[in-house]
């Protein structure tokens, strides 16, 4: 910089310029003259006069006898320490002198007060004789002294604006000079150095600033004075000094640059005022740039034979007995420390020019080592920020969400778009950093090896100590010791006088300055390839390692894989093989920079950008950095060398998965790496899914190409199915057509992954997974709710999100084992004491039902197994009762009847009815036939009737409620003709899942059988008669035997008198009058039977008139009553009130007389039996800051990139409103259906849509929609339309008298069943075969008052916005206040909220934003804001992969909704809201009738 130009050190070294007249004679003689002189001048001093007398005026008139005074006064300042009081005053003399440049006191001589200038100059150079080392004497004095010149000095020239060019360049010379005399020898204890250094330096740099604005020093100063710097460096002091000017020219320098609004560097209010507050801004940049350089180069301070080459230096080597050599001096032990404050002080100043120069500090491991910051851009939210907030009793908090930049901070951020970009800032430091963080490595070519492990035990850094193992034993074949002994590194960083620490700040630097690349910026390569080489020395893991290098590296290096840097992968081997060291590993076995909380977090950021790497790029081959050839892996025995691609990473990449989650203890690090294994585990499947079907593919291909006969493809197709017949399952549900393209289907070939070279595989992962992850879940996260809170929710999302990937299933018994886990993991919490309970542990609880109901769902296989089914009923019986039936031991089981219900909470009996209903009601049978979008039927008794052939007002349904939770409507009139008519009952049944409609028939044979009614009726033929009967034999019976006759009578049998002994005259008489009835009735009896017979003789055989027939078949039926009592609720106990009880009797009759049964009954039927959310999806353009600009997007398919279209389609299917029977984003389109006409007129053509990118599904006309057996989620894709045309307006629209709105979700009213009727015929059985057709959705024409549908408030009121970015920077300026207009869904409305709450925005906890940001390698980056931190699967800084990003962004939204209603109070679930307006309806139209009422009402209506 100053090659052409002179250095002034020969003429400032030059001691004639500062020795007197008096040096030429005896030191005795010039002693006597100058104490003899100084002490008559002193007392004339303002100084002394204050203790004796006035000052008196100086006695000197003359230039002459000035100048001769001050020769003397020259010599006095150099007499040795002994002579303190002449010393002392010489310098009381100069400094009042000094006073005629600002005020001029009485003792100083007219002469110099006229003319100060000439004989200051000569005062300073004087002074320098005072500053020289004395060998005698006191020197503390002298110290005294010295303090006082300095800081008379100082004041002296901001005070005065006297001073000449002249002057200044004096004033620098002196300050030069003294400074050398002090610094330049080596540091001994005791000497001037060590108690002037920090005063000197601090005065020589502050004025050497203000001479820079009041006269700007000449080049050949500035050389002069780099030269003498570069002489001083052994002094730490020098480095603080230079740090402190640089930061606070560089503060100055960054408002010139780029305006008062960009992040400022922070200083201290004291250093602030070292800049003179009249410098120019071309001064500060002059001046900034002239200090930066003014240590020359500051990686020299790490080679202490350059800055022990000085003459100093080489003098006191050779005049030391101990000193060999001058870098062997022991004052350079502090060259470590100022090598750490240069690097740690050109950090700060490119922090500052990337804008984080106001980021905080983490804590250190030492006080020594600061600790570099993390790198996030001031545009980025900082990665390290905590997701965990300890819960209080009333609501579980969520971070803050940051607000809608306006004013001053929209301006700060375009500011800080115009930062320095990263070429500029290494132009400026590149040299020095990449110099310094390579100090004191070996750059060798060496070629990257890496031994395959033989098991998944064997993590990859165990696996290149194996190969450094073999390596050994190929040296020293013999040596067998060398080989099984432990492989042992050692951290030079705990060395002493390392330079590790400042290497470590300047690899810091660097990776920061790096991970601030911005799309569109370009680095040169030359760049590129310095720091992908100081990264591999840095990261390198050999015999020793450095480990706060590495711990830099790591932790500033978070967003290294995600910014699109050209080249990174290169470096992805050196990056597993450090994390290897920090992962699994409890305890560090080095030296960190940070915590070890803060590295591992940082280390997880680094693993959750590298998870989809391995897929993504597959079979391409890795380069070697050094050598620019493929790198190539090596067995553990020397097997033969591979290429190593990426895919081969992909085992250690999950092994350090696996290993960080065993041994992490921090939540927010654990909730991380559940998110990893989610995504993980989801991309395996899906790549596995999509290999599986291109080698099927190119299998088929090549059969055809070979002529393959038609026998050989039967046979090889009858192999693959019987190897398919395994016990083998796929790891989710089949899944409706309609569903997302990216949930593909299931391999059609079993695949068999052997324990060696598949450990990788998506199954072979979600086993190690789920027994880590379940363990942990009992034995760690259960231990503190409050603290663990977040994680164990995450683990149950992450087990729920197992359960939905579709993955081949190898064994059963792994799911099995999964479910019972869950199981006891909820038996241990509810198992807890009383004290232990909280809301917290509820809504762990319940989450867990929720995972246990996705399991049995998707998985219905596993209840066929007896012991599983058992479990999950025993947890369900536990929440619902609180206690077990079959308590463990001994102990006799209780029975339902004898148990009292004692649940841990209501929400967890809720949830644990829930899992009962859903286990019910939808394993094994959803999707339903009319697909996912509905779970419950769409006709109710209006579209019923319309079926019914009888019309009459007769028709009508009855009502009853079983059990005080299921409403039952029954008509007993068929809703079709048959030709044998039998006890039909049509049936809507409304219980706590929904409306489920039904046709029962009571039959005595199987429908199966085609036989007709009367051949099962008709009367069997007698059989004929035989004409030979046999011989017929008369008998005469007796009553008694013969033998009775022959017994005599005894006295008692003549006891009894005879009638002619008591019969009288009168009795007589009457005797005989009945004595001729009945011999006329004998004879009468006898004719007749004579006539009989004769009769009977004449007839022909069977006698009609006797012959049994069979009764005629009967025509008219009860079939509610045989319903009711088929079911068990006739009985007397049934219809009795229950003793000292509010609860209603188990059957209830309800009168639908009344007025309001029919608002109520569609009410009920408004409360959906799902919980429904839904999402906004916006596309962002790089610079868009406008909701106008980003709603326009949309519009056109050429405004939006091809990839935003399939992600639209990855998220759910579209759905047509018009025909949609559930959830639509909106409650005023939800859960109805009118004629496409009608909805054509009303929301617009839809040929307008043809072209669109996204604008389709903006809620005019579809939307995207996915939905399961417990959930619904619409995507939204709000445009310009929308907001001209339905969102804004359709709330207030709700409450217009004349409008028919329908907020139910299966109406009163329906359309016929099927879009053609003639389909299929008029009835309600199910057909034989599954070929239903399509089917739409009823709709509510009924107009209502919506003040009483509270019912609907049913969803999380969460707002989650989903935002593709072109430009990650634009999350900060993303109108998250103006486009929330956009996103209403209606139940603002139903809670009273309006349009205008709408657009002042909402609080922190009901906002979610998920930004993504396509990589230009075609990864996709994740980044979170407001309560979407919380939740997983993604996670704030994740990479995902194309194929996997719509399903991960759909998870994540419906778990941010289920976060918030577990959080939420005032949450009910949709089955308890049902049930509550069940027993509403009872205690409203209840019949209270006896016993004998109810049967004569139910026979005789």
């Amino acid at each position: 910089m100053y090659s052409e130009w002179a250095s002034l050190q020969a003429t400032i070294e030059n001691e004639s310029n500062y020795k007197s007249v008096l040096h030429s004679y005896s030191a005795g003689v010039g002693r006597d003259v100058a104490v003899s002189v100084v002490r008559q001048l002193a007392d004339r001093l303002s100084i002394n006069a204050a203790s004796k007398h006035d000052p008196l005026p100086s006695n000197l008139e003359t230039e002459k006898q000035i100048e001769w005074t001050m020769e003397v006064i020259c010599f006095g300042l150099s007499l040795p320490l002994i002579e303190n009081e002449t010393i002392r005053d010489c310098v009381n003399i100069y400094v009042e002198w000094l006073t005629a440049l600002t005020v001029p006191k009485p003792s100083v001589p007219p002469c110099i007060v006229n003319d100060p200038n000439p004989y200051v100059q000569k005062i300073f150079r004087h002074f320098v004789n005072l500053f020289k080392p004395r060998d005698r004497g006191d020197s503390s004095k002298q110290i005294v002294l010295c303090h006082r010149v300095l800081r008379t000095v100082q004041t002296t020239a901001k005070q005065s604006g006297k001073f000449t060019r002249q002057t200044w360049e004096i004033l620098l010379q002196f300050l030069l000079t003294v400074n050398e005399t002090i610094l330049s020898p080596p540091i001994v204890a005791g000497s001037l150095s060590e108690q002037l250094c920090d005063r000197l330096l601090s005065v020589l740099f502050e004025l050497w600033l203000l001479a820079c604005t009041r006269c700007f020093p000449s080049p050949s100063l500035w050389r002069t004075f780099r030269e003498y710097c570069v002489a001083w460096r052994h002094h730490t002091a020098l480095v603080e000094q230079w740090n402190r000017v640089n930061q606070v020219l560089t503060s100055h320098l960054l408002k010139i640059l780029y305006g008062p609004n960009f992040p400022e560097l922070k200083i201290n209010e004291e250093d602030a005022l070292i800049v003179p507050t009249d410098m120019d801004n071309a001064c500060i940049a002059q001046t900034w740039f002239r200090f930066l350089h003014i240590l020359s180069n500051p990686v020299d301070l790490c080679k202490p034979k350059v800055v022990s080459q000085t003459p100093m230096f080489i003098q006191a080597a050779f005049n030391s007995e101990e000193v060999i050599d001058p870098n062997q001096h022991p004052c350079l032990s502090a060259l470590p420390k100022n090598f750490l404050l240069a690097m740690r002080g050109i950090a700060n100043l490119s922090d500052a020019f990337i804008g984080e120069a106001d980021r905080g500090v983490p804590g250190d491991m030492n006080s020594q080592n600061k600790t570099p910051p993390p790198t996030s851009k001031a545009s980025k939210i900082n990665h390290s920020t905590s997701v965990y907030h300890k819960p209080s009793k009333s609501v579980t908090p969520s971070p803050q969400l940051t607000p809608t930049p306006e004013g001053a901070n929209l301006t700060q951020l375009l500011q800080m778009e115009k930062r320095s970009q990263c070429n500029s800032l290494l132009h400026l430091f590149g040299a020095w950093l990449f110099e310094g963080a390579v100090s004191g490595c070996r750059l060798a070519k060496e070629r990257h090896s890496i031994a395959t492990p033989d098991s998944h035990r064997m993590s990859g850094r165990r696996a290149a100590q194996a190969a450094e193992i073999r390596k050994a034993s190929e040296i020293l074949p013999s040596d067998i010791t060398a080989i099984l002994s432990p492989y042992k590194r050692h951290d030079i960083s705990e060395s002493p006088n390392n330079y590790e620490a400042g290497r470590a700040e300047a690899c810091g630097a660097l990776c920061r300055i790096f991970s601030n690349y911005n799309q569109g910026e370009s680095i040169l390569p030359v760049y590129l390839s310095r720091f992908y080489l100081t990264l591999s020395q840095g990261l390198k893991i050999d015999e020793t390692v450095s480990g706060l290098v590495m711990s830099s590296i790591l932790y500033n290096s978070q967003d290294l894989f995600r910014i699109d840097l050209k080249g990174v992968s290169l470096v992805l081997p050196h990056f597993i093989s450090a994390l290897e060291m920090v992962l699994p590993e409890k305890e560090l076995k080095f030296k960190s920079i940070v915590s070890q909380q803060q590295l591992r977090q940082a280390s997880i950021h680094l693993l959750l950008s590298m998870l989809c790497i391995p897929h993504h790029f597959n079979t391409l081959s890795m380069m070697d950095l050094m050598t620019g050839k493929p790198m190539r892996t090596s067995g553990m025995f020397g097997e033969n060398e591979k290429v190593m691609t990426f895919r081969s990473l992909k085992l250690e990449i999950v092994n350090l998965m696996i290993g960080a989650l065993q041994c992490e203890l921090d939540p927010v690090n654990t909730q991380m790496l559940l998110g990893a294994i989610h995504l993980c585990i989801l991309d395996s499947s899906l790549c596995e899914d999509i290999e599986a079907k291109e080698e099927q593919k190119k299998k088929e291909d090549s059969h055809k190409d070979l002529g393959t006969t038609i026998l050989e493809e039967v046979m090889e197709k009858q192999n693959n199915q019987s190897e398919n017949t395994t016990n083998k399952v796929f790891l989710t549900h089949q899944r409706s057509s309609s569903e997302p393209i990216v949930d593909l289907k299931p391999l059609t070939s079993g695949r068999s992954h052997p324990v060696g070279p598949y450990l990788d595989t998506s199954w072979r992962i979600f086993v190690r997974c789920t027994h880590l992850v379940c363990q942990r879940l009992m034995s760690v996260w259960s231990t503190s709710e409050y603290k663990y809170y977040n994680v164990s929710l995450a683990a149950l999302e992450l087990l729920s999100g197992l359960a939905r990937i579709n993955t081949c299933v190898e064994d059963q018994l792994e799911c099995k084992r999964a479910v019972r886990w869950i199981c006891e993991h909820i038996v241990h919490l509810c198992s807890k004491p009383s004290p232990q309970h909280s809301k917290i542990l509820h809504s762990i609880i319940v989450a867990a039902f929720q995972c246990l109901t996705v399991w049995i769902v998707n998985h219905e296989y596993l209840l066929k197994d007896k012991e599983c089914l058992h479990c999950v009923l025993e947890v369900i019986e536990l929440g619902i009762s609180g206690s077990k039936s079959r308590p463990k031991g001994c102990v006799p089981p209780v029975y339902k009847h004898e148990k009292e219900l004692k649940p841990a909470s209501m929400r967890v009996k809720d949830a644990a009815e829930s899992v009962l209903a859903c286990l019910l009601n939808h394993v094994g049978s959803f999707p339903s036939p009319m697909g996912p979008s509905s779970v419950v039927s769409l006709l109710d008794e209006e579209s019923i009737l319309k079926l019914v052939k009888e019309k009459s007002s007769n028709v009508t349904f009855k009502y009853f409620v079983l059990e005080n939770n299921t409403l039952l409507a029954i008509l007993e009139h068929p809703v079709a003709e048959e030709k044998h008519p039998l006890p039909t009952a049509t049936i809507l049944l409304r219980g706590l899942m929904g409306r489920h409609a039904w046709v029962v028939q009571q039959r005595h044979w199987p429908k199966s059988e085609k036989e007709a009614a009367q051949e099962r009726l008709k009367y069997p033929a007698r059989p004929q008669p035989m004409d030979n009967v046999g011989t017929h034999h008369e008998i005469t019976s007796r009553n008694f035997p013969e033998m009775v006759d022959k017994i005599q009578l005894t006295n008692a049998d003549r006891s009894i008198p005879t009638m002619s002994n008591i019969e009288t005259e009168q009795s007589k008489t009457d005797h005989e009058a009945l004595k001729v009835l009945l011999e006329k009735q004998i004879k009468y009896e006898e004719c007749v039977k004579s006539s009989a017979e004769d009769e009977l003789a004449n007839v022909a055989f069977p006698n009609p008139r006797t012959e049994a027939k069979p009764p005629r078949p009967k025509q008219e039926f009860s079939p509610a009553r045989l319903l009711l009592s088929h079911l068990g609720f006739l009985t007397l106990g049934t219809l009795k009130e229950p003793a000292n009880s509010s609860v209603p009797p188990s059957l209830v009759m309800l009168d639908s007389t009344q007025p309001g049964f029919e608002t109520d009954l569609e009410l009920l039927d408004s409360i959906p039996c799902r919980t429904f959310d839904t999402g906004f999806v916006f596309y962002v353009k790089s610079g868009q800051r406008t909701p106008n600009e980003i709603l326009a997007n949309v519009l056109s398919s050429a405004t939006v990139p091809p990839h935003f279209l399939e992600f639209l389609n990855n998220l759910g299917w579209p759905v047509d409103i018009a025909t949609h029977a559930g959830w639509s984003g909106h409650i005023s389109t939800s859960w109805k259906m009118e004629d496409s006409e009608i909805i054509g007129s009303s929301f617009g053509n839809i040929d307008a849509y043809v072209d669109h990118g996204g604008s389709l599904y903006n809620g005019q006309h579809q939307v995207l929609y996915y939905a399961d057996s417990t959930s619904e989620m619409a995507f939204v894709v709000p445009s310009q339309r929308v907001h001209s045309l339905d969102r804004s307006h359709s709330v207030e629209a709700l409450d217009q008298p004349s409008g028919k709105q329908n907020l139910s979700p299966y109406g009163s009213k329906s359309l016929p069943l099927y879009q053609n009727p003639q389909q299929r015929p008029l009835t309600l059985d199910l057909p034989v075969e599954n070929t239903a057709p399509a089917q739409i959705s009823p709709s509510l024409d009924k107009k209502r008052k919506l003040s009483t549908r509270a019912g609907m408030i049913g969803g999380s009121h969460m707002k989650v916005l989903v935002v593709c970015l072109e430009c990650l920077a634009d999350a900060d300026t993303f109108p998250i206040s103006e486009l929330l207009t956009e996103t209403s869904t209606g139940l603002e409305y139903l809670q009273g909220s309006s349009s205008s709450s709408l657009r002042s925005g909402r609080t922190n906890d009901q906002v979610a934003i998920i930004f993504i940001q396509p990589l230009k390698s075609g990864l996709y980056r994740i980044q979170l804001q407001g309560s979407a931190l919380n939740t997983n699967p993604l996670v704030d800084g994740m990479v995902v992969s194309r194929r996997s990003l719509g399903t991960l962004v759909r998870q994540t939204c419906i778990n941010i909704c289920n976060r918030k209603r577990l959080e939420c109070d005032m949450h009910c679930p949709p089955h308890v809201k049902r049930r509550q307006k069940i027993q509403e309806m009872v205690n409203k139209y209840r019949r209270r009738l006896t016993s004998p009422q109810f049967y004569t009402h139910l026979f005789m209506d």
